[in-house]
């Protein structure tokens, strides 16, 4: 399963109905939270989440409303006495927030991200993979893919008998994969998985980005998109000037990249909740499967 928690989802100043931007993926047995902006350790223990359960942060870019609350979030942790290790990854510069102290209680895995316009692996353990691509901000800032991938459908060992497939090629075509026999047959998944569905789930997170096509690649094909939408289309200009997006920008993104589900964030401090179906309509015109976010919405598929 994959759940995303959207910890925040307001831009630059926090409201009463809107925290700073922040999301919580919790995929396999990681817990990845994306963006630590201020006040994210009170949002994650209003959840349930404890700042010691967290496996990765990652942050998109070094502006102040995404990256604040990490100083207080890893001060939280040495109280706590963390001893299990945490990898923090983020664009150039991210090792500069990370106090020397740290790794006195625990060890922590820092990657520094070097800007890219190709979608680039970061890690891949388990079943779960990392990507990012950087895309178009007024610093640099970098998009991220998480996949959780798993079985495509349900394995038939009966078929997989008939046709005499070795026991060691079972897992590897669950996954998805096509392999060759040492007697020179193709076997493809579809020959023995009944009910055939996708093979993975996928989260896209884009920070904040104007219009990006190396965004696009990215979240091509994934199952849920996040999407800066700073702005209503009447403000495009100042969303251009500033490297943001709007709902117009998100929902055109969605369709291009094909994704299942796309979700509003990062709304500007000069909208108040009152503006909740504006923006809903307006990207929904364009891409019907739209979720406008709010603090504490959760996603599960």
């Amino acid at each position: 399963m994959l759940k995303v928690t959207i910890l925040g989802s307001g831009g630059a100043i926090p409201r009463t109905c809107r925290e700073l931007v922040s999301a919580l993926i919790e995929v396999d047995r990681y817990r990845i939270l994306i963006d630590p902006s201020e006040g994210v350790t009170r949002r994650l223990e209003a959840i349930g989440v404890s700042a010691l359960r967290l496996t990765h942060v990652m942050v998109t870019h070094l502006h102040a409303d995404h990256v604040n609350g990490l100083p207080g979030l890893l001060a939280t942790m040495l109280m706590l006495s963390r001893v299990t290790p945490l990898t923090i990854i983020g664009p150039v510069g991210i090792s500069d927030l990370v106090p020397a102290s740290v790794n006195s209680s625990f060890k922590v895995n820092l990657i520094e991200l070097k800007p890219t316009d190709k979608v680039t692996l970061i890690d891949a353990a388990d079943n779960v993979e990392l990507r990012y691509v950087t895309t178009r901000h007024t610093i640099q800032n970098n998009s991220y893919l998480v996949t959780l991938k798993r079985p495509v459908g349900r394995f038939n060992p009966v078929k997989a008998r008939e046709l005499g497939v070795p026991v060691a090629y079972w897992r590897r075509i669950q996954m998805g994969e096509t392999v060759k026999l040492p007697d020179g047959r193709v076997i493809e998944p579809s020959m023995i998985m009944d009910d055939i569905g996708a093979k993975s789930l996928s989260v896209a997170y884009t920070g904040d980005t104007a219009p990006s096509g190396s965004l696009v690649d990215l979240a091509r094909g994934s199952t849920i998109l996040i999407h800066d939408s700073s702005y209503l289309p009447s403000d495009v200009n100042e969303a251009r000037s500033r490297g943001h997006s709007t709902c117009v920008d998100a929902a055109l993104d969605a369709r291009e990249a094909g994704v299942g589900l796309l979700v509003l964030t990062h709304i500007s401090y000069r909208y108040g909740c009152e503006y909740h179906w504006d923006f809903l309509k307006c990207a929904a015109s364009i891409f019907p499967r739209t979720l406008v976010a709010s603090d504490g919405l959760v996603i599960s598929v």
